[in-house]
């Protein structure tokens, strides 16, 4: 299917993250989704998706040095999407996206979308995405991960969905939990379709109705708490 990494691993893999590991992963028909502890830069990956506000200031652009794709997404209209190829980071290409400055939940439905539509490229084997963690730009964890899982979830059952290997990777160990818990709540809805199916209507249903509800009465999230912050030590 594709391209793959055959080429670019033996070129870079002297560099590749030494304490890299998968925290969660699960296979759904012909895709396999993973939370992975590493640094998304030096995680072996086709595609890596640089979606923030400020994609051209971000930490993956700092870390990729491509003087010409920094020009590019300098100009970027929000909801944009292009594609440059890495210079200085383990993928093929990345996907800049320019998501909203996020201020409340009716910010969601544009980043829904921009993840489907990274998720609906052809061509590569495997895509990492990250937490939006850029100047002045920050998603609540709970919001971002239902959207980023839901998005996956939506391509995989439209068969929309060309990649195998779909990742989410951070160093941080509270931003995992909310990742890894989400995926697992979401996965116990998938495997029952008919309470997937009214899940997601009601999901969609929100995206396209927020303006008339309230950030703090956002009940989609399936079990997130504060709980979940309380360090332990472990994942």
């Amino acid at each position: 299917m594709g391209n793959n990494l055959c080429g670019l691993e033996e070129e870079k893999k002297h560099v590749l993250h030494p304490e890299s590991k998968i925290i969660t992963t699960r296979t759904i028909d012909k895709s396999t989704i993973s939370i992975i502890q590493a640094d998304i830069a030096e995680d072996l990956t086709d595609v890596i998706v640089n979606a923030s506000h400020e994609p051209a200031w971000s930490y993956l652009s700092k870390r990729d040095k491509n003087n010409k794709a920094n020009e590019l997404t300098q100009q970027m209209k929000i909801g944009e999407m292009i594609k440059t190829k890495s210079e200085n980071v383990n993928s093929l290409e990345i996907y800049h996206v320019r998501l909203p400055y996020y201020q409340d939940t009716r910010d969601l439905q544009l980043i829904f979308q921009s993840y489907q539509a990274c998720l609906r490229q052809k061509g590569f084997n495997s895509i990492s995405f990250t937490e939006q963690n850029s100047p002045n730009f920050a998603i609540p964890k709970q919001f971002h991960a239902e959207v980023l899982i839901r998005a996956i979830l939506q391509s995989i059952t439209d068969d929309e969905i060309a990649f195998e290997q779909i990742k989410f990777v951070s160093l941080d160990q509270v931003t995992l939990k909310y990742f890894s818990y989400e995926l697992m709540k979401l996965l116990d809805e998938f495997r029952i379709p008919e309470l997937y199916k009214c899940r997601q209507q009601q999901f969609l249903d929100y995206l396209q109705n927020t303006e008339e509800l309230k950030q703090e009465v956002y009940l989609l999230s399936t079990g997130i708490t504060t709980e979940i912050e309380q360090p332990d030590g472990q994942l």
